[in-house]
C-alpha cells in the first residue's frame, strides 16, 4: 500500500516539528479514538441524530487533519456538512465513503507505526 496516496507523512511530521515520538503518540491516539468517533457517527446516523453525526464527524475531522489525509478529510467534511444542515438523506453513502477512507488511513498508520520512523 502506498501510504503517500493516503496521507502525507512529511506534512504530518512537519505539524509536530519532525518529532517522531510525538508523531507515534498521535498515531496511537488516532488508532484508539478514530474508530470510536467513527462508531459514534454510525450510531448517531442509525438513530437519525444529525447533531450527533455532526459532533462525531467534527471530532474525527480534527484528528484526520493532523495526518494530512486528503481523501479521508474530504469524506469527513462532507458527512459533517450534511449533518450540520440536518440532511441525512445521503448519510449512509457519505458514511460508507468516510469509513473506507478511515480504514485505509488506519492501515497506513499501522504500517508506519510498525516500521518506525526510519528514513
Amino acid at each position: 500500500m502506498d501510504q503517500d496516496a493516503i496521507f502525507s507523512l512529511d506534512e504530518a511530521l512537519a505539524r509536530v516539528d519532525d518529532d517522531p515520538e510525538t508523531f507515534q503518540m498521535m498515531i496511537e491516539l488516532f488508532m484508539e479514538h478514530g474508530p470510536k468517533d467513527l462508531a459514534d457517527a454510525q450510531a448517531a446516523l442509525d438513530a437519525g441524530n444529525a447533531a450527533g453525526v455532526a459532533r462525531s464527524s467534527h471530532r474525527l475531522k480534527g484528528a484526520i487533519l493532523q495526518f494530512c489525509a486528503t481523501a479521508a478529510l474530504q469524506a469527513c467534511k462532507e458527512l459533517e456538512e450534511s449533518a450540520k444542515v440536518d440532511d441525512l438523506a445521503h448519510g449512509e453513502r457519505l458514511y460508507a465513503a468516510l469509513d473506507r477512507e478511515v480504514q485505509r488511513l488506519l492501515v497506513a498508520l499501522h504500517q508506519v507505526r510498525n516500521k518506525g520512523m526510519a528514513a
